[in-house]
């Protein structure tokens, strides 16, 4: 088999999809091309341009192309796989149109997914959202992600704090800085969440072009080498995802694979890793008042936290790596 892995980003770039091509790629033994190297330092519209040609020289000698979004990578997959007859599988995460608000897009991702041979999404709810494009559902193939081995960290928490700065009862927020992710919601709940436990301390972790205020017992820790994600996991005493929109988290993941109870919203696929009151909470997505309640909730029931991480254990073993290499590789070689 013989495949190229047509990326948007690539490590250094953090996130779940640059993780996710490495580690695949890597094991597969197959070339990547993205534009996290040497094509960054171009402006935009060169830079795609030079991506195309790249990939449609690279593409030459293999069977199929695996592209890893619809639209910077998907599209120039697009044409490289109808100039050249190869097979087109498409990873399909999210909804890029919605995300940037901007129509061209939706005619691109649409022409784009009805064009591919396979489509592989980490969700039903993103297999809804693109059966709603038009495209049939028998080409959309449901393969959940998993998250990355966890690191053995020999550290305690309160270790962990002391080597990233941090201190007090730690509630963990992670991604990028967007409207839909509701940060500016949990910043609004911290003055009556420090009134009733002033040692609380909300951590954001991420970057984007969302502005957040500040505010009390909050810290904004901006964008974090991948290494110390697991240091910040560790210190952590609470999970909470309040987003409005979620393919599948890898960041909700993480939280159960290094054992930190998680409150998450009810949208997109976020029930799909999250049972309300066997593994986490769900909460209504904005919903301050339930937020507020489910932190103190669950920061007040010791047994509820320890029931909670070990239901999550055991619900990761539907998110397996080795589960997710067999069946991508079913739909590669089909």
């Amino acid at each position: 088999m013989k495949v190229i892995f047509a990326a948007g980003i690539y490590p250094p770039d953090i996130g779940g999809p640059a993780i996710y091509t490495e580690r695949l790629a890597s094991q597969l033994k197959q070339p990547v091309i993205s534009y996290s190297r040497r094509l960054k330092k171009y402006p935009k519209g060169l830079r795609h341009l030079l991506y195309f040609c790249s990939l449609l020289w690279l593409a030459r000698k293999a069977e199929t192309i695996y592209a890893q979004n619809v639209t910077s990578a998907g599209f120039p997959a697009f044409l490289v796989s109808k100039i050249l007859r190869k097979k087109l599988v498409l990873k399909v995460v999210g909804d890029a149109a919605w995300e940037q608000q901007k129509k061209y897009l939706r005619k691109i991702q649409t022409l784009v997914a009805k064009g591919a041979d396979s489509i592989i999404v980490p969700s039903h709810y993103v297999k809804k959202m693109v059966q709603g494009w038009g495209v049939l559902g028998e080409k959309i193939k449901v393969i959940y992600n998993a998250p990355e081995p966890a690191p053995q960290l020999r550290v305690s928490k309160t270790e962990a704090k002391e080597r990233i700065g941090l201190s007090g009862d730690i509630i963990l927020s992670i991604g990028r800085l967007v409207p839909w992710k509701g940060f500016s919601d949990l910043i609004a709940i911290m003055p009556d969440l420090l009134k009733v436990n002033p040692k609380f301390q909300l951590v954001i972790v991420g970057q984007g072009k969302e502005r957040l205020p500040s505010g009390p017992g909050v810290k904004l820790v901006g964008s974090v080498p991948h290494s110390l994600v697991p240091l910040y996991f560790k210190a952590a005493d609470i999970f909470v995802l309040n987003s409005g929109y979620e393919g599948l988290s890898h960041a909700i993941l993480e939280a159960m694979q290094f054992g930190v109870p998680v409150i998450a919203s009810r949208e997109g696929g976020n029930p799909e890793l999250i049972e309300d009151n066997f593994n986490g909470l769900l909460v209504e997505y904005k919903n301050r008042k339930e937020i507020k309640e489910a932190i103190l909730k669950l920061w007040q029931n010791r047994d509820l936290q320890e029931k909670f991480i070990r239901n999550s254990k055991e619900k990761l073993k539907d998110f397996s790596w080795e589960n997710l290499v067999k069946k991508t590789l079913e739909v590669l070689r089909k």
